[in-house]
């Protein structure tokens, strides 16, 4: 090991605010899943099987594990990781994938169905921060910089704009604009890469009818409130039901028959914010903001270049996509569709996380300076 790098304990507010957070949304789950318990058992256990099972106790174990695997072994696995990440996404075409909502980002293979799409945020980050480690001294050369990042991001996109899920290609679009910007990229680079993506988005947005009328619902939410209006009207109602302190756990009225669309999915801060009013929102949007600030406080002590990109990438996948939910089920943006992290249904979206967190709790066990290694458990 470098003698610069020294090694001790994970990251203890990390930790703990990763683990407060997945209470939080293992009891708001559950709440919001008794809509679905008075409706249908047999789905209702189906979900908790997912969630908890596969979701916090598999990704529990999973995290565990992986605080235990250097990270030099991430580097040489990323081209791997990366070229999976696209073959299991480009499995949503083919007959083991299934469509629900009318995109097709599903794949079954009988006793699971998973998202790729989840596996392919993580590959995609994992991917070009190994990239921008190693050329990060010729990121300003077109080669390596620009024309590097279309080609590769172009792999992983496509493929996403076919089924379509719009808001997918945002976060990874999002996270790996920061990254290339972060590791020196030249502003010609830069404004060409903003004027690309307008470009791209605005093709994809006039072949696409369903953002166009998420474009309109944010515009005018009155305009269709019984079709395309209809969730963003009833989540809005739900929230403002919950006034300061909420109605209490398990309260809520809006998960119970169709009030609220997705109530256990993409709409879930809605029936937080019922049960446990305004203030429960904005202790829970300050948690998450922790999140984000710990984690990229072990982003500046990362040993390495490599370290400090992937741990960036995925604090910003958690905190991007948890700032898209939120805002959207708010009205304050539109639609896209991003599940609210630790909270809504879906154990592989919540497994992969908890992966993804168990190796940034590994990355920080290192650090160049040990002073800077303090109030940390093993």
């Amino acid at each position: 090991m470098n003698t610069r790098i020294k090694k001790h304990a994970i990251d203890r507010q990390f930790l703990w605010i990763t683990l407060i957070l997945l209470a939080i949304g293992l009891t708001t789950f559950i709440s919001t899943s008794l809509g679905t318990y008075t409706e249908d058992r047999s789905q209702f256990y189906a979900m908790m099987i997912r969630h908890v099972g596969l979701g916090v106790v598999g990704g529990s174990l999973l995290a565990y594990f992986l605080t235990k695997v250097h990270y030099s072994f991430w580097k040489k696995a990323s081209p791997y990781l990366f070229a999976l990440g696209i073959i299991l996404t480009l499995l949503v075409f083919s007959p083991l994938g299934f469509e629900h909502g009318g995109a097709s980002r599903w794949v079954s293979l009988g006793f699971i169905s998973f998202q790729p799409a989840e596996l392919l945020k993580f590959s995609t980050v994992l991917f070009f921060s190994a990239w921008f480690a190693d050329y990060r001294e010729k990121i300003s050369e077109w080669r390596y910089g620009f024309l590097a990042l279309a080609g590769f991001l172009g792999l992983v996109l496509v493929p996403l704009a076919l089924q379509p899920d719009s808001g997918t290609i945002a976060l990874i679009g999002l996270v790996v604009f920061v990254l290339y910007w972060l590791r020196g990229a030249p502003w010609k680079h830069i404004i060409t890469t903003v004027i690309v993506g307008i470009v791209a988005m605005g093709i994809y947005t006039l072949a696409n009818p369903h953002v166009i009328d998420r474009i309109q619902t944010f515009r005018n939410p009155n305009q269709d409130p019984y079709g395309s209006s209809y969730q963003v009207r009833q989540s809005k109602i739900a929230i403002g039901s919950g006034r300061l302190y909420g109605r209490g756990l398990g309260q809520s009225v809006h998960k119970f028959g169709p009030y609220l669309p997705e109530s256990s999915s993409d709409s879930i801060f809605a029936i937080f914010a019922e049960e446990y009013g305004f203030l429960g929102g904005v202790v829970l949007i300050v948690l998450y903001g922790l999140f984000g600030f710990y984690g990229l406080r072990i982003a500046r002590r990362a040993p390495t270049p490599f370290t400090q990109n992937l741990v960036v990438g995925v604090t910003l996948l958690v905190v991007i996509q948890v700032f898209f939910n939120i805002a959207a089920i708010s009205g304050i943006v539109p639609l896209s569709g991003l599940p609210l992290i630790f909270m809504s249904n879906g154990g592989t979206a919540l497994a992969v996380t908890l992966a993804q967190i168990g190796i940034v709790l590994g990355i920080s066990r290192y650090t160049r300076d040990p002073n800077l290694a303090k109030k940390r458990i093993s």
